[in-house]
């Protein structure tokens, strides 16, 4: 049987000589005067690989458009964050003064308006005087036909009923 486990390598390049590829020449457009195509301009014939290029470079700028739009974004809703930041802290300190300003006023109001200062007022401004207690009568309803004595008195009586 024949041996097909052999490790033998040729070295060929001794054997055959190097072949060289020669490049295709870089087709330029050219315009054809005779035609004209495009509202007067000539036609004009784009290679692949010009356009693949032109893409390539389209999709890059385009990208960082794109990212420069986001980073500007991000900017702009900083700077509203911060400005909307001092107005809050505005509008906290306007709060604050109101509530000092109201505490401040129910103070003074509650030491102008006492009861002592009331019934002092009322009695030397106004002349009036504490009821005493003989004089305070409490009114509960009755029947139509029993009457109600008041200050020792009893009201004038009522023309007939009809």
């Amino acid at each position: 049987m024949a041996n097909y486990n052999r490790s033998e390598a040729y070295q060929l390049s001794y054997s055959i000589p190097a072949i060289k590829i020669p490049e295709p020449p870089i087709e330029r457009p050219q315009a054809q005067p005779g035609r004209k195509q495009n509202g007067g301009r000539a036609a004009v014939k784009v290679s692949k690989k010009t356009l693949g290029t032109a893409l390539r470079t389209a999709r890059i700028f385009t990208v960082a458009a794109v990212l420069l739009v986001l980073f500007a974004g991000i900017l702009l809703t900083r700077i509203n964050i911060e400005s909307l930041d001092k107005e809050a802290t505005r509008i906290q300190s306007l709060i604050n003064d109101a509530n000092s300003e109201n505490t401040r006023l129910r103070n003074q109001l509650s030491s102008t308006v006492s009861k002592e200062k009331v019934e002092a007022y009322a009695t030397g401004v106004l002349g009036m005087h504490k009821l005493e207690r003989y004089q305070i009568h409490y009114f509960e309803e009755k029947a139509a036909d029993e009457v109600v004595i008041v200050n020792g008195k009893a009201p004038a009586e009522k023309s007939e009923k009809r």
